[in-house]
């Protein structure tokens, strides 16, 4: 095996579009009032993708050290993690954490310069505190504090891939507070939610066993299965909540997010169908590219519609 392979599947790298799905959304919705910057866009996505890769990374080596993968190994259709298969070893995972946690505040620090220029300083302060407990946040799921072992994984990844991304992006963008923006926020951080509670509905029995107390895991699978079920009916409630209250005139184009809903749909039952931890791996893909597509869609269509319902699509 090429050196570079077990690093490449540490890194995880399937899990970037639905880290980007906030960013490409705050960024849509900036767009749609007036104000795009590529650069501030680029360093955001680079901020974004350098915390995604860190959280992987520190994942996988806090998992192992727990040994939450001890009892995930063998499990059919499930992924092995780097360090706990033997891939890769604990001490260079360590120096692979501390170096993207290093990245990670170099990007943060140029986006904060960047975006924020022009703006009073403690907007720029604020920024910065955001930004590091978004690292803090993305090393400590399994480390240190591992609040993910403690039930409060969904809070932070609904926080983190929904308002503070999309709000976050559409400021640096825009410079203007719109607390509307909270909204699709809520939307895309209900959808991420559900895609890490169907991980932790996969995981149920294996991280009983380690000690791991997620909410699926506290819930039981009948009321996880509820719970995800309502994290997709919030989503669709926010979203088009949003699209109502955002402008006294809406057409037809900003509810383009709606084609997700079959999609979404389908995953959902197949939710309530599933019996195997097999199984319920297979849904975290498709649920997650869905939930970027939602993304997209929700801000495509609230930019084409520009408020400007007279003209023809095409």
């Amino acid at each position: 095996m090429a050196a570079w392979l077990p690093w490449l599947h540490a890194a995880r790298p399937r899990t970037l579009p639905l880290a980007l799905a906030c960013i490409a959304l705050g960024t849509l919705i900036a767009a749609d009032h007036g104000s795009f910057d590529g650069i501030i866009f680029v360093l955001t996505v680079l901020t974004a993708t350098s915390y995604q890769l860190l959280s992987n990374l520190a994942n996988d080596l806090g998992d192992s050290l727990t040994g939450a993968d001890a009892h995930r190994q063998g499990q059919d259709g499930i992924e092995a993690r780097a360090v706990a298969s033997g891939a890769l070893t604990m001490a260079s995972m360590q120096r692979a954490v501390n170096i993207m946690t290093l990245l990670s505040i170099l990007f943060t620090v140029g986006t904060i310069w960047m975006g924020t220029a022009g703006m009073p300083l403690w907007v720029a302060i604020s920024f910065g505190l955001i930004g590091v407990l978004a690292i803090l946040a993305a090393r400590g799921y399994t480390m240190g504090w591992a609040y993910g072992y403690r039930g409060w994984g969904d809070v932070f990844v609904l926080a983190f891939f929904g308002p503070v991304g999309v709000m976050g992006s559409y400021l640096l963008q825009h410079h203007v507070w719109e607390p509307l923006v909270l909204l699709p926020g809520l939307a895309i951080g209900f959808l991420a939610a559900s895609v890490l509670n169907l991980n932790n509905m996969r995981d149920i029995e294996t991280d009983r066993l380690a000690g791991k107390h997620t909410v699926a895991m506290r819930m039981g699978l009948s009321m996880a299965r509820v719970y995800q079920t309502g994290l997709v009916i919030e989503a669709y409630t926010a979203a088009t909540a949003y699209v109502f209250l955002q402008s006294d005139l809406t057409c037809s184009r900003s509810f383009l997010f709606l084609a997700t809903l079959p999609l979404l749909g389908e995953s959902t039952y197949r939710m309530w169908k599933a019996k195997t931890p097999a199984a319920f791996d297979a849904l975290l893909k498709p649920t997650a590219l869905q939930a970027v597509l939602f993304a997209l869609l929700l801000g495509a269509g609230l930019l084409i519609d520009a408020n400007q319902c007279a003209k023809p699509l095409f």
